[in-house]
């Protein structure tokens, strides 16, 4: 099974980064033979390429959920499409996530099993350091990705 741990966000702003630096993290864990980790930054439609040929994906990034900052939860594309539209702010990333994880199912080229790990921010804003709550819960974001990818892997 090809599984990846993608990684999102821009490190240069702020808690934004949190997705890529959780995966220095994961390079050290025990995670099923053919799971790769990449670091995506913010990569819009272009994320269609990363997910082309997968069987089950991990995204991990930040998003304002409206919990405390470094409150870390992992859910599935389909209950957030069930919650309705994404507040405006929920993530840098969001809107085009869920498109592009839509339009990799049209192609037909969306991996069967995805989860997203995220962690609320406490800012996002032009600096190239994660708040002490995010970095503090950065093992916590961690361990739920390694989690999805063992549910996820797990036949």
């Amino acid at each position: 099974m090809r599984c990846a741990v993608i990684g999102l966000g821009n490190p240069l702003m702020g808690d934004d980064g949190a997705g890529i630096a959780v995966l220095d993290l994961l390079r050290d864990a025990s995670l099923p033979a053919g799971t790769a980790l990449l670091d995506a930054g913010t990569p819009g439609p272009a994320l269609l390429h990363l997910l082309d040929g997968l069987d089950a994906a991990v995204l991990v990034d930040a998003a304002d959920f409206g919990g405390a900052p470094g409150e870390v939860r992992a859910f599935d594309p389909a209950s957030v499409r069930r919650a309705g539209p994404p507040p405006p702010g929920l993530s840098l990333h969001e809107g085009d996530l869920l498109g592009v994880l839509d339009t990799a199912a049209r192609l037909g080229s969306a991996p069967a099993r995805v989860r997203i790990c995220a962690i609320q921010p406490a800012r996002i804003a032009p600096e190239p350091a994660l708040s002490p709550a995010v970095q503090a819960a950065l093992p916590a974001l961690a361990e739920a990705a390694r989690e999805a990818v063992r549910q996820l892997t797990d036949p």
